[in-house]
């Protein structure tokens, strides 16, 4: 019989002991937990604890066909910074408040105003439980009252926000959609500025409208697109769907663009003589006129798309830059075709991309007047 080195009994004697002091994993079981759907950020009057979270919990069902509407539960708390507001809402319930099914961050509209983003993406950020692909937005009046809205005919399995910013559900080029990722990374960068979605509801507090945006740049106020620059910026971002209204030379029609493809970028000679370059291609039908429409007449048609975005889509380029707010990210591009050490400072460049000339560039790709039967 053959016996083991004495060196190798004693490292196994060794090991045998060692794994007395091993700790098995934690687990607990589904009913000892809440989950999250959404969580709401605000300012609080309470200046000692100038922070609001509101939590919004699903509550357990036997089955979701025999629920007959929604139901959740809430949390409130204020606190002198989120993660102490979040561990007092923790002795409120006898589960542990799960964070990994949360997809919506509301922010409330006078706390990004007072622009305490930096202490929020941190609290955010760091948490491990919180996704980074959560959708993050802005509530109006406020973030509490956007979330405990609960609209008719939601489903019990599926809040009704979630379907405006996933794919899934609408498509429309009015509505941006930002992750939690995203939002962190264009606060951190200098040459490109954040777009968040605006949540508000209709006066009867039926449903939500969300066609607007905010957009958020580092030591300056926010400022708010409307709904025609949110679809403009969609459009040259996102390159999704969009209705354009043409009015040129007598004809009043829309355009319903179905295909976008854009490029923009910076051209640059010297410091004082720089270009801002985009070009767009819209491909689409018409969808809707106040007279007949011929397709023999397209090449007109086009001529008037052409006119009519070049201009709307030059003036939003002309009032981002003259107020000093870069949401296409020109700045980014600069960067990347500069040595960093040939590259101007940041208050250069801005005052360099205010004085930029812009140049936008249409290539109109209408097929059809639609289909009359």
């Amino acid at each position: 019989m053959k016996y083991l080195p004495p060196k190798i009994n004693a490292s196994m004697v060794i090991l045998i002991f060692c794994t007395f002091f091993l700790s098995g994993c934690a687990f607990k079981d589904i009913d000892k937990s809440v989950f999250v759907a959404m969580i709401a950020i605000d300012t609080s009057d309470d200046e000692e604890k100038p922070y609001k979270v509101t939590l919004k919990l699903y509550e357990p069902t036997g089955s979701f066909k025999e629920a007959t509407e929604p139901e959740y539960s809430y949390l409130v708390e204020n606190g002198k910074s989120l993660s102490e507001a979040i561990r007092k809402m923790e002795s409120y319930s006898d589960k542990e408040l799960e964070f990994g099914h949360s997809k919506l961050i509301v922010l409330g509209e006078e706390l990004v105003k007072e622009n305490k983003n930096k202490e929020i993406l941190d609290f955010l950020v760091r948490r491990a439980d919180i996704q980074m692909i959560s959708w993050i937005t802005v509530g109006r009046p406020t973030a509490e009252e956007v979330i405990k809205m609960v609209p008719q005919g939601e489903s019990a399995a599926y809040p009704e926000l979630f379907n405006y910013f996933e794919n899934n559900g609408t498509n429309t080029p009015y509505i941006v959609t930002t992750h939690l990722f995203k939002f962190r990374r264009n606060m951190k960068e200098n040459g490109i500025d954040s777009v968040l979605p605006i949540i508000e509801m209709n006066k009867e507090a039926e449903h939500f409208e969300i066609n607007k945006s905010l957009l958020i740049a580092r030591n300056k106020e926010p400022y708010e697109l409307n709904p025609l620059n949110t679809m403009i910026y969609n459009m040259l971002t996102r390159n999704t769907d969009a209705n354009l209204l043409i009015n040129e030379d007598g004809d009043y029609f829309i355009a319903y663009i179905d295909t976008i493809k854009s490029k923009y970028k910076v051209n640059i000679k010297d410091q004082h003589d720089i270009k801002l370059d985009l070009q767009i291609n819209l491909n689409g039908s018409i969808s809707e006129s106040k007279k007949p429409m011929k397709n023999k007449d397209l090449p007109l048609y086009n001529k008037e798309l052409k006119k009519e975005s070049e201009e709307k889509i030059t003036q939003f380029v002309m009032e981002m830059k003259n107020l000093g707010y870069d949401p296409l990210g020109f700045g980014i591009d600069y960067k990347a075709k500069v040595f960093h050490n040939r590259r101007m400072t940041d208050a250069e460049w801005m005052e360099a991309y205010k004085k930029a000339k812009v140049n936008v560039t249409v290539v109109p790709g209408l097929k059809s007047t639609g289909s009359i039967q």
